[in-house]
């Protein structure tokens, strides 16, 4: 593997050919050690020129690739390679340095081709690489690359995902003719479109047409239980014979609570906008299930008292810094929470539309604010409702259900759906139900996650009951109110594993099997298509 590395490396172009690079493989634990300190050295030095929550997200971009990637390669460049006249040198007698980033670049592509990672540990001060390598005078360094196994390969780099700067627009980049002038880069290109997909066929005749291939499908009938009629009713939504799954997105809504100040949770209200962190560096649970699972993550800022501008990898959908606090006011304002449903609606227009679309959340104290919902909703008390939610002992719950019950008396006069929603509710809960609303528009099944994610499809099939033919539960929680929520929806979960970590951890691991059942209903030859006659021996099944 590293040789096929190192010789895309030595391929590249080179002014002159005079291939200027050297490679040094770093696998000394000691000098790694060394090297690391160093990096760490200049690291903190440099991070105090960065205030603020800029200088946290400076100093939360590691350097433990150092020392725990499998291999440290140290790129340098030989100034005297090809002697004192190289060909092409002559003016420009930087282009040495130039030739050797290529040799950095191609390494690059190599490995991402290879499912290998690649960092470029660029706080080092070149006299001290110097000295530690034994550089000659004229060779100079010019990368430090750490290369490994990675849990993840980004479509965009860390420092982008997690607000540190952004890309710049190609458009803003290209000029015409001189200096300044824009450029039309669409222009003499042939923009034709895709030819568009015949439209779905009506939903009764799917589900025969579905059920006339299952029963000649080579696998005994019902013999993969409630998996079976869960991928039937994808095909259903989706309007096709054989149900697809390719492309799988789990969206992730995040949002402050104001309850919190009752002490209803127990960590803290900033880690909501710490853990929208770790969903766009990949560092959470969900994460990990869904790269397991091939499942894109899009998260969303619709309430976090945290100011994500920067972060690109965190879709801008805030309607404001935390709802209001529940048991003193309302949550939110009607115009807030028509904003909040407006953002979930253009969340899903505007991506390219998925085959299963997996719904989650992110927000300490929304439990409480949904066991407030689902008892106005449900006409339930809430003591049959509020659970431990992040895992809050007995005194704290019993304090929750008090905290709701004051709640449903400051509010409750409107049971509607809209009405409990802008009282009791939460900016990312309001997003949930546009989401939804708009996945049912487009017949895009939607799978959900935790008792949140139930309470607010329930806002959505009440306001447009049509919502209710795309909804699958993707697992029942512990939370006690999942299960009377999922009974009012009349759902069967997927899943029943006593989870309740909540982020959509329960709908992507949901996905994956449904995604595998999909799989196997559009693979899954049958008896005629296996060249199989007559494979049941008459009345044995009477």
């Amino acid at each position: 593997m590293l040789r096929r590395l190192l010789d895309a490396a030595h391929h590249a172009p080179s002014v002159g050919f005079m291939q200027p690079w050297n490679f040094i493989v770093v696998r000394d634990r000691a000098l790694r050690a060394r090297l690391h300190a160093h990096f760490r050295e200049v690291s903190d030095r440099a991070a105090r020129d960065f205030p603020g929550d800029r200088g946290e997200t400076y100093r939360s971009l590691k350097l433990q690739g150092i020392l725990d990637a499998p291999v440290n390669l140290l790129v340098t460049c030989d100034r005297s390679r090809g002697g004192p006249n190289v060909l092409g040198r002559s003016v420009q007698r930087d282009t040495d340095v130039y030739s050797t980033c290529l040799a950095v670049q191609n390494l690059w592509l190599a490995a991402h081709a290879e499912g290998v990672g690649v960092g470029w540990m660029s706080i080092a001060h070149p006299d001290t690489l110097r000295t530690l390598f034994e550089l000659p005078e004229s060779v100079l360094p010019v990368a430090y690359l750490t290369l490994g196994w990675p849990v993840e390969l980004p479509d965009t780099p860390l420092i982008e995902r997690v607000g540190w700067r952004r890309r710049v627009d190609l458009d803003t980049l290209v000029f015409a003719e001189r200096w300044g002038r824009p450029a039309d880069l669409d222009s003499g290109l042939g923009a034709g479109l895709p030819p568009a997909e015949p439209p779905p066929a009506p939903p009764e005749r799917i589900r025969e047409a579905v059920a006339t291939r299952r029963a000649h499908l080579t696998r005994p009938p019902g013999s993969l239980g409630r998996l079976e009629d869960a991928v039937e009713r994808i095909a259903v939504i989706q309007g096709h014979l054989r149900p697809r799954a390719h492309d799988r997105v789990l969206l992730l809504l995040a949002g402050d609570h104001g309850v919190t100040a009752e002490g209803v949770s127990a960590y803290r209200p900033e880690v909501t906008a710490r853990m929208v962190t770790q969903f766009v560096s990949g560092g959470a649970a969900v994460c990990a299930i869904a790269r397991e699972h091939g499942i894109r993550v899009q998260v969303a800022d619709l309430g976090v008292d945290h100011d994500f501008s920067g972060a690109t990898a965190v879709v801008d959908c805030k309607v404001g810094r935390a709802t209001s606090n529940i048991a003193e006011h309302p949550a939110m304002s009607r115009a807030q929470r028509e904003e909040a449903i407006e953002h979930g609606v253009r969340l899903v227009a505007d991506m390219d539309r998925p085959d299963l679309l997996a719904v989650g959340e992110m927000g300490i104290g929304n439990s409480t604010v949904a066991a407030a919902m689902a008892a106005a909703l449900l006409d339930r008390d809430p003591e049959e409702l509020v659970g431990i939610g992040t895992g809050v002992g007995p005194g704290t719950r019993a304090h929750k259900v008090e905290v709701v019950r004051r709640a449903l008396v400051r509010h409750g006069a409107d049971r509607s759906p809209d009405g409990v929603l802008a009282s009791l509710g939460g900016f990312e809960i309001a997003g949930l139900v546009g989401v939804m609303e708009e996945a049912a528009r487009q017949g895009i099944p939607v799978i959900l996650d935790s008792f949140i994610t139930g309470v607010a499809a329930l806002v959505a099939v009440r306001r447009t009951p049509t919502v209710s033919r795309v909804l699958l539960a993707g697992h029942r929680s512990a939370e006690p109110g999942h299960r009377l929520v999922l009974e009012a929806l009349g759902l069967d979960p997927i899943l029943d594993l006593d989870l309740r970590l909540g982020e959509g951890s329960g709908a992507a691991l949901a996905l994956g099997l449904l995604a595998a059942g999909c799989r196997v209903d559009a693979e899954m030859c049958t008896f005629e298509e296996a060249g199989i006659e007559h494979p049941e021996v008459p009345g044995a099944r009477t």
